[in-house]
């Protein structure tokens, strides 16, 4: 009876070790991220992220949910980045062919949350706009169909349908609607590696099937 009793109480012992363990593992948090890790907006993904800012760099990278204490997928996405009256800044990016207002900080341990997500074809950083006007000026007519929250197929099928546009995709499957015709891109210069004459064959430009509309030309 006493074995018993002793059995039970051990087995007991042991599964509160064990649970107090996987509780600690599931809150750890790396001191590498604990230094600077803080909710920010991912543009691209429209939710609230934990991403980490090594010193005063403009780029931020994906850090654990834990160096958060698991608070930005519950945050409002416009509370997501913390802030006060002293400290806010707004900016404008071109999404999906709209300008749209965000909110930003100027303390420059959280600088990095000022952008407008990646480029889908070089996945270099893009800078935000100062205001509305700013923005506005670099609208394309083929910016509508790159919508980031959709998939690239109904981005590519969308653009495809328009005739002032072309489809760019890289080597890694990621693509773009750019302004173009049946010959290629119009900004040969930005995008160069898109071109039919192109060296690098790691990229390749697509443009829809618009014979009927061309012959009426």
């Amino acid at each position: 009876m006493y074995f018993i009793i002793f059995i039970f109480f051990l087995f007991s012992f042991v599964f509160f070790l064990l649970n107090k363990y996987l509780i600690n593992i599931e809150n750890y948090c790396n001191d590498f991220y604990n230094k600077n890790s803080f909710c920010q907006l991912d543009v691209d993904k429209n939710k609230c992220t934990c991403k980490f800012q090594k010193d005063n760099s403009k780029y931020s990278f994906d850090a654990p949910e834990t160096c958060c204490n698991n608070r930005c997928i519950n945050i409002p996405l416009e509370e997501c980045l913390e802030n006060n009256n002293f400290s806010k800044v707004n900016y404008y990016c071109n999404i999906g062919g709209k300008c749209k207002e965000y909110t930003g900080t100027i303390i420059n341990s959280h600088i990095s949350a000022n952008n407008c997500g990646n480029d889908p074809l070089t996945n270099q950083l893009l800078l935000p706009y100062k205001s509305y006007e700013e923005c506005s000026k670099t609208l394309d007519i083929c910016d509508k169909y790159n919508i980031p929250t959709r998939s690239d197929n109904i981005n590519k099928d969308e653009c495809l349908k328009n005739v002032n546009c072309g489809y760019c995709t890289n080597e890694y499957g990621n693509g773009k609607c750019i302004s173009g015709n049946a010959t290629g891109p119009s900004d040969l210069i930005k995008y160069f590696y898109c071109s039919q004459n192109s060296k690098n064959d790691n990229s390749t430009y697509t443009y829809g099937d618009h014979v009927a509309y061309l012959l009426e030309k």
